[in-house]
């Protein structure tokens, strides 16, 4: 004899029927929906970890609430170990801890800083989704193969957490809610079979489910402490009791009804801040913190397939900011490389004053440059040497400064001091260079001495071969009258010099041949 249907369950088996009008009814699955799966992060403690990277000596606690009842909301392990825990109201606290460094509950930092962690997060697939105050949403079925499995990717995403000082919980299930809520428990749940899902939801306590205190309360006044107590009750009483905004977060974990999340669009610029614990003038305490921008950056970078070339890093005092700006030789969207470029440019820097925040901006974003592949040469090893050499010129920037390492850029010109000009290395040379002439040009053409009719040059210089006559440059005021000459002095070296046409028909040293 069938059931009335005051008695049904909240998720029955399938039968067929649909419950009389009025009544809640159990939605269908959406069949046609392509097979989802998401990952859930869990960056639970950024209202503390959004001030600074935690040192583990400084005990940091954040606090919220009116003035004069202001509380722990957080704090980190070293404050935990003077006693201090959330709840714990601030004169208390000092009392505890009076070295405690007390930062007030930021929303406004925690939202950019959450933005940011979603521009980093976009490198792992295209579909990702806020989830204020500290939560991520991805979609990564369509990534697992590209990372080489869920194991990996997982593995991937810590790794990355980690590097930037965020402390995390991951979950994954094939609903965004459910991975929510299993992500709540914090016990990095990995539920891929949409037929084991409502067995580990069942597990879980209440509170993971996001509902306010009252419902909850409410709730376990009945005896229903769990998820699955929740999903043994009948439908119609449990609606009519708390309400179908409950009944349809149940059937949204399911997948028994479609849940659309808005897509995070990632923005073509980076601006990272973060605050120190501590005024400091160490280097390399502050090459560790900027770590954790460069870090959020290069996960930007990656999910844009882009690169930086003129990175601006500031360093937050008292009385402003000092910039400190690097000019690549081509773009890049490797951090390590960019935190070992700060870590020599920091080291010829002189810090005006004690730093108390950083702040790093990416300036505009660049294609990266290709692999370049030869004919005889193996690919990977040509891009490899290409690589290594912009590297080379980066860091020599980076050491002797910007203006002191370029390029050189031939011109249609016969002037040899006007033929050529400093630029970018790297940058192409539409000109094809004269054999005959030294790339060693003075900057200053260098008179010479003459004896018994020849040029002399710590002894008698020796003529080799015809000469190069250049006369040109009447339309600038600065024309000349010259015959080159290739000559070689007493020790053998080959050099290059001219004589003037008009008179006094000096000779001048010009350049030197390698």
């Amino acid at each position: 004899m069938p059931r009335s249907p005051a008695s049904l369950p909240l998720f029955p088996a399938s039968s067929g029927k649909r419950e009389k009008p009025g009544r809640p009814e159990l939605p269908r699955p959406a069949a046609s929906r392509r097979r989802q799966l998401w990952l859930c992060l869990d960056f639970y403690r950024l209202p503390l970890e959004v001030f600074a990277i935690d040192d583990g000596r400084t005990p940091l606690g954040v606090v919220e609430g009116e003035k004069g009842g202001l509380r722990i909301s957080q704090c980190n392990e070293a404050a935990a170990r003077e006693g201090l825990h959330p709840g714990l109201p601030l004169n208390a606290a000092l009392a505890l801890s009076p070295s405690l460094a007390v930062r007030e509950r930021n929303p406004e930092r925690e939202a950019n800083a959450l933005e940011r962690l979603a521009a980093w997060a976009c490198q792992f697939t295209d579909l990702v989704s806020l989830e204020p105050p500290h939560r991520l949403l991805l979609e990564i079925r369509g990534s697992l193969r590209l990372f080489g499995g869920l194991a990996s990717l997982c593995r991937q995403v810590h790794g990355d957490v980690e590097a930037m000082g965020y402390t995390l919980s991951l979950a994954v299930a094939p609903t965004p809610r459910a991975a929510a809520w299993l992500c709540s428990a914090r016990q990095d749940a990995m539920v891929t079979d949409p037929a084991l899902l409502s067995g580990r939801l069942a597990e879980l306590p209440l509170a993971c489910t996001g509902w306010t205190a009252d419902i909850v309360e409410r709730l376990n006044a009945m005896g229903v402490l769990t998820v699955g107590d929740c999903l043994r009750l009948p439908r119609e009483g449990f609606a009519r009791r708390l309400g179908y905004a409950r009944l349809k977060d149940l059937d949204t974990a399911l997948g028994r009804r479609i849940e659309s999340r808005r897509r995070f669009s990632v923005s073509p610029v980076y601006h990272g801040e973060l605050e120190l614990l501590a005024e400091t003038l160490d280097r390399e305490r502050l090459c560790r913190a900027m770590e954790r921008l460069l870090e959020e950056l290069q996960g930007l970078l990656r999910s844009l397939q882009k690169g930086v070339q003129r990175p601006v890093f500031g360093f937050v005092h008292e009385d402003g900011v000092q910039e400190l700006a690097l000019g690549l030789a081509e773009p890049t969207a490797d951090a390590d490389f960019l935190t070992d470029l700060l870590a020599e440019r920091l080291e010829h820097c002189r810090l005006e004053k004690p730093v108390t925040d950083l702040r790093l901006d990416s300036g505009p974003l660049a294609d990266l440059p290709g692999t370049p592949l030869g004919l005889l040469l193996d690919g990977k090893s040509a891009g490899r040497d290409a690589e290594a050499g912009r590297r080379l010129v980066d860091r020599l920037r980076a050491r002797l400064g910007r203006e002191a390492v370029s390029g050189l850029c031939l011109l249609a010109e016969h002037r040899p001091e006007a033929a050529w000009r400093l630029v970018e290395p790297g940058t192409i040379s539409l000109e094809e260079g004269d054999s005959g002439r030294p790339f060693w040009i003075l900057e200053k053409p260098r008179e010479l001495t003459c004896r018994d009719g020849r040029p002399w040059l710590e002894g008698p210089l020796e003529i080799e071969g015809g000469c190069e006559r250049i006369e040109t440059g009447w339309w600038d005021g600065l024309d000349v009258a010259r015959d080159y000459y290739v000559a070689r002095d007493p020790g053998g070296a080959r050099v290059w010099l001219y004589r003037e046409r008009r008179p006094p028909a000096r000779w001048f040293l010009h350049g030197i041949f390698g």
